[in-house]
C-alpha cells in the first residue's frame, strides 16, 4: 500500500507543507507582534487561510513555538550583518604588519578602544529590520521571546556575532575596572529590546509607513548607540 504520510499531514490551500509555515510564520509574526503570545492559534489558522485546524501545532506545536521560529529565523539574518560588521571593524583597526609585539600588545583586542563602535555592533545590524514590515514584526517580538523555553532549547546554533560582540563589551568594561559587568550587560540587552520593540510600533502606527527612513533612522541608530554607550558606564 503506498504511504499516505502526506496526504495526512495539515495542509494550506496550497498544500505546500513549506508554504503553509512561511505563511503561518508571516501572519504570527504580525499577530503576535500586536497581541502578545495570548492570541489565539485558531485566528492565526484563519488569518494565513489554513483549512486545517492542526497545521500550526503540527508545524510548530504551539503559538509560543512559533514566535520562536519567527524570532530565530530573523535573528539569523541579523546575525549575518553582525559578523560581517565584526569582520569590517577588525579589518579596519588590525595593527600594520610592520608593527613591534610592544605595540601589539599595548592595542590589545582593537575593538575594545572605543566602546561606541561596539554597541554600534549591537544596535546597527538589528537596526535594519526596521525597514520592513516582517522585520518590525521581529523587533516588537524580541521582548516577549527573550526568555522562551523554545528559544532557549531550539536546535539551532548559538548567534557567533552577538556572543563575540558582549564578549567584547564585557572585555572593555572590565578593563575600565567597573564593577557588576554581567547586570550592565542584561540591562543593556532589555533596553536594546525594548528600544527597537517601541520604534518598530510607532512606524507601524503611521498612517504611511516608509521603507526610507533616512535622515530619521540614521538618527535613530546614532541616538540609541549614544544612550546605550553611556549607560553602560554610569555611576
Amino acid at each position: 500500500m503506498a504511504d499516505d504520510t502526506n496526504d495526512r499531514r495539515p495542509r494550506g490551500r496550497s498544500g505546500n507543507a513549506a508554504e503553509t509555515r512561511d505563511a503561518l510564520m508571516r501572519v504570527g509574526a504580525r499577530l503576535i507582534s500586536r497581541h502578545g503570545l495570548g492570541v489565539p492559534a485558531s485566528r492565526i489558522q484563519e488569518e494565513a487561510d489554513q483549512r486545517n485546524k492542526s497545521a500550526l501545532t503540527y508545524h510548530f506545536g504551539s503559538v509560543a513555538g512559533l514566535a520562536a521560529a519567527i524570532h530565530l529565523r530573523h535573528r539569523d539574518i541579523v546575525e549575518q550583518r553582525r559578523l560581517r560588521a565584526l569582520e569590517a571593524l577588525a579589518a579596519s583597526e588590525s595593527p600594520e604588519p610592520s608593527a613591534s609585539p610592544e605595540s601589539n600588545a599595548a592595542g590589545g583586542d582593537a575593538a575594545r578602544a572605543d566602546l561606541g563602535k561596539l554597541v554600534t555592533l549591537l544596535v546597527a545590524p538589528a537596526a535594519e529590520e526596521l525597514r520592513t514590515a516582517p522585520g518590525r514584526a521581529y523587533l516588537r517580538l524580541l521582548p516577549q521571546v527573550a526568555h522562551l523555553a523554545e528559544v532557549r532549547q531550539a536546535d539551532h546554533p548559538r548567534p557567533v556575532g552577538l556572543d563575540r560582540t558582549f564578549a567584547l563589551l564585557r572585555a572593555h568594561l572590565a578593563d575600565r575596572g567597573l564593577e557588576d559587568v554581567d547586570e550592565r550587560l542584561a540591562l543593556l540587552a532589555q533596553m536594546h529590546a525594548t528600544a527597537f520593540a517601541d520604534r518598530a510600533r510607532r512606524i507601524d502606527e503611521m498612517d504611511a509607513p516608509v521603507v526610507d527612513l533616512a535622515p530619521g533612522h540614521d538618527h535613530f541608530v546614532r541616538l540609541l548607540t549614544g544612550m546605550l554607550t553611556a549607560a553602560l558606564t554610569a555611576d
